[in-house]
């Protein structure tokens, strides 16, 4: 019972980040958490199946990873609604949106799409989640199965652990390049040694499109001819990026170019040679953290060795907690003030009546240190008392009292949690070593905001215990009790911030602004203006005209709350005014936010932030990501930016792009991303991320899997049966209404030392990632080419000039392409001139010399103080078959 409650301990570390609870040992991997939806309805088959594929998939990746990696230690969530005795213990504080693996139900369309990976910080770099789902995962017939669930579940670990893509072509993707090593059309494949057929439908049936069958003016196959690899009797074994249900197929491509070896093809436009500078697989593999300078070295285990560990929890029916919130406020007024008042909206929105809370000022008042419901008179006394000073006793006698109170309260009810909440504005900076380690083995969740001038001690420990831990400024102390009440809250129950403002209004003035609701929302909209001296007055009007007459106000604390029951009729434009009544300057904070009504067709668009420090550059580059969702469906052309603060200051407002270029990896997938450059301000950063449609350009993405099915020769040979394909249809929803959203992401820090590194703060360009030809006229040998415009300093600002390289053989291009051949000044038309600014499309043609049979291009950007960015993704043409 101890070991299970233990586990249970470690099972809480995947409320941080998705992707860091996972760790490495001796070669097994250890808390890789598997959660069911509720979509799926109870099945105890299905749970031993999947641990069958799981067992089955740590002796693949044992093989695919050269005896290095294999699954030890596997964790089911099962949703609250199976039956108890199919798991081994009761789960608290578990969350399935950051589980590693997520298995819905496909009519839960709503929510999870398709089958995917979603991945946002590039080659080498771990992901969010992998998405599968039942009809997927048990249908051996799918294309992406093939009747090899175990390869399939490998192929995608890969993606999301490591950092690698797809080999093949991804629907919308072109199925053939030009192959400069063969002179011809050739399939997108990682390895030459994958063989298939290509055929195409025709009245009379099917028929093959034979390499002589190439249009020579265009140098394509004629309409319909699709590529269909052998299901089996392949050359070579990788790769397991490419189609891994291949019987043959067990290894990554590596670039072994022993003789007889099929190694990894530099040529193909697939997402990895796109994304990795055409680098392998195997490459990327073994260079990152797990197996880099001889980490985790190859081993010699049995298979029974490689089974992993199977414990499985259940999802409580409903969540009881206990939190005890440990407050060390500024010696300020106004910030004490704003302190409370930040607490207090976390109490009060969102929480349900099940919720007891302990407020902890003073150690030495043990009788006003009960626990309570959120919404007694003894809580809301504690915060309204905002004149103390806390200096009867100290921030560790504080947290010690709240860690008695909680240890009292201890339960093991079912959905019982309990969470210490520290919220410190002076010299208290974390918890010490020996009380982490008390809370882990009493069940306590620590949880640590600081809003002071030092760092938090023990972040990284209060992290693994599955705590939030963050520092903020003063000014953003609503959107960290905000972060740290979506950690608390299971995501349909997560409230969506409209917007957050912190406005400053002089005497006898008024303000007015408008926000809206879009397609998305319905429920209960709540405005709270937090203000500093006086009483504003305040009118909200609906779309319809009428004002929001539900209305409560807290002198004491300071605060006006506004609240209206809103339905379909009442999306759209809402227009705010406050006045300040006043002859003096007013300090006001608006909180717009609303507590949605989910159905299984109808989930709010949500947003969440975060902020990703390379540390392998030099100096480390910083990257900021929002992403913008309707349930499982990518929100495309909303208008984001991130603004942000270095102490109380604004030093960057920051364009995220959803692009597919520099940064972005991926165009479209409802990840905005850009990097943040203006670094001259040392010590910590916070980022606010602002998303409003202005123009009502916003549109909901909803792609649904179309399967195509199993094709045949007409030639009675061993090789009759093809791998069906996939395709995907996406069905574009505009909004009718505006889209806005306000969230924030966690801290990052600037270095004193990224200064000596660089000799200064300037950045190259960011690396071309989406080059493309768009055009060819093959008489005068002119390419058309286009990609997106990175800026002087990553993805920010406007480049210099470009740099394009070419060769015939495309291999030695990727290879060393500074010898390729220069393009120069006259063998460019169709050009401004100057670059243009980051993020929008530049295009490009140029006029290749005579007696050239076939080309391969690369560009690199530079800025204006000759700064070169990395080179591109390689594409190929020809001009004469």
């Amino acid at each position: 019972m101890k070991f299970l409650y233990l586990l249970l301990i470690f099972v809480v570390t995947l409320q941080h980040s998705a992707g860091t609870h996972i760790r490495i040992k001796n070669n097994g991997y250890e808390l890789v958490v598997v959660a069911i939806h509720e979509s799926v309805k109870e099945n105890a088959q299905m749970l031993t199946s999947l641990k069958k594929i799981i067992t089955d998939s740590s002796k693949v990746l044992y093989s695919a990873t050269r005896h290095r990696a294999y699954f030890r230690k596997v964790f089911f969530l099962i949703p609250s609604t199976w039956s108890s005795g199919l798991a081994d213990k009761d789960s608290t504080s578990v969350n399935l949106r950051d589980a590693d693996i997520i298995i819905s139900d496909p009519s839960s369309v709503s929510r999870r799409s398709y089958p995917r990976t979603r991945s946002y910080a590039g080659c080498g770099h771990r992901g969010i989640h992998i998405q599968l789902r039942t009809d997927v995962l048990f249908n051996s017939r799918h294309p992406l199965v093939q009747g090899k669930p175990e390869k399939y579940l490998v192929h995608e670990f890969a993606k999301y652990w490591y950092g690698v893509f797809e080999e093949y072509p991804n629907p919308g993707e072109n199925q053939f390049y030009f192959s400069t090593t063969v002179g011809r059309a050739d399939p997108v494949r990682c390895s030459t040694g994958l063989r298939g057929r290509i055929m195409k439908k025709t009245q009379s049936g099917i028929q093959l499109c034979s390499y002589d069958s190439i249009d020579p003016d265009t140098g394509e196959f004629p309409e319909g001819c699709v590529y269909y690899p052998y299901p089996s009797h392949n050359q070579g074994t990788a790769s397991m990026m490419d189609h891994s249900y291949i019987q043959e197929i067990k290894d990554f491509c590596d670039d072994d170019q022993t003789p007889g070896h099929f190694s990894h093809n530099v040529e193909p436009p697939n997402r990895q040679n796109r994304l990795c500078s055409h680098r392998s697989t195997w490459d990327i593999i073994s260079n990152t953290p797990d197996f880099l300078n001889n980490a985790n070295p190859p081993g010699s285990l049995s298979d029974s060795q490689l089974t992993p560990q199977f414990i499985v929890f259940r999802a409580p029916s409903r969540r009881r907690r206990r939190l005890a919130v440990v407050l060390d406020p500024p010696q300020e007024f106004h910030k004490r003030l704003r302190l409370h008042q930040a607490v207090d909206h976390f109490l009060t929105e969102g929480f349900d009546d099940e919720t007891k809370v302990a407020i902890i000022t003073n150690a030495a008042h043990r009788k006003g240190t009960r626990m309570r419901s959120r919404r007694s008179a003894a809580v809301k006394s504690s915060l309204q008392s905002i004149d103390q000073f806390y200096s009867l006793s100290t921030m560790r006698s504080r947290i010690r009292r709240g860690i008695e109170i909680l240890k009292k309260r201890n339960s093991t009810k079912e959905g019982m949690e309990f969470h210490l909440i520290v919220i410190s504005c002076n010299n208290q900076s974390g918890f010490e070593t020996e009380v982490l380690q008390e809370m882990a083995t009493t069940g306590i969740t620590p949880h640590f905001i600081h809003c002071g001038e030092n760092g938090i001690e023990n972040m990284e420990k209060i992290r693994l215990q599955g705590g939030h831990a963050e520092s903020r400024n003063q000014r953003s102390i609503f959107y960290a009790v905000q972060r740290l009440s979506d950690k608390l809250h299971d995501e349909k129950d997560v409230s969506v911030q409209i917007s957050n403002e912190n406005i400053e209004l002089d005497g006898d003035t008024a303000y007015h602004s408008e926000f809206s609701l879009d397609d998305s929302l319905r429920g209960e909209l709540t405005i709270r203006l937090h203000y500093s001296t006086s009483e504003p007055s305040v009118q909200v009007v609906a779309p319809n005209g009428s004002e929001c007459i539900y209305k409560s106000t807290d002198r004491k604390l300071r605060y006006i709350r506004l609240t209206s029951l809103v339905s379909h009729n009442e999306q759209g434009k809402w227009s705010i005014t406050i006045k300040n009544k006043t002859p003096n300057k007013e300090s006001i904070n608006v909180l717009v936010m609303l507590q949605p009504i989910i159905s299984e067709d109808e989930v709010p668009i949500r947003t969440n932030a975060w902020v990703k420090v390379f540390h392998e550059h030099s100096p480390p580059r910083v990257g900021v990501y929002a992403e913008v969702m309707n349930g499982g469906h990518p929100v495309v052309n909303a208008n984001v930016t991130a603004h942000v603060y270095h102490e109380d200051r604004k030093v960057a407002v920051i364009p995220l792009r959803d692009s597919g270029g520099g940064f972005d990896i991926m165009k479209n997938d409802g990840i905005y991303s850009n990097s943040f450059t203006e670094i001259e301000s040392q010590g910590r950063h916070y980022v606010e991320v602002m998303i409003e449609d202005v123009l009502t350009n916003s549109e909901i993405h909803r792609t649904y899997e179309l399967q195509l099915p199993t094709e045949k020769d007409t030639e009675d040979d061993q090789h009759d049966l093809h791998a069906p394909r996939l395709d995907y249809h996406t069905e574009k929803i505009p909004l009718r209404h505006r889209l806005k959203r306000s969230t924030s992401s966690g801290e990052f820090h600037v270095d004193h030392r990224w200064d000596s590194l660089s000799g200064g703060y300037d950045y190259p360009p960011a690396r071309i990632n989406d080059l493309t030809v768009t055009r060819v006229n093959r008489k005068d040998r002119k390419v058309s080419l286009s990609w997106t415009a990175p800026g002087s300093d990553l993805d920010n600002g406007r480049a210099s000039s470009y740099e394009i390289r070419y060769n015939t053989n495309g291999t030695a291009l990727v290879l060393n392409p500074k010898k390729g051949m220069l393009v120069k000044e006259d063998m460019l038309g169709d050009t401004s001139g100057k670059p243009k600014e980051a993020g929008q499309v530049e295009t490009v043609t140029v006029q290749f010399p005579a007696k050239m049979k076939w080309v391969a291009i690369m560009l690199r950007s530079i800025d204006e103080n000759n700064n070169a960015g990395e080179f591109s993704n390689m594409v190929t043409t020809y001009f004469v078959l």
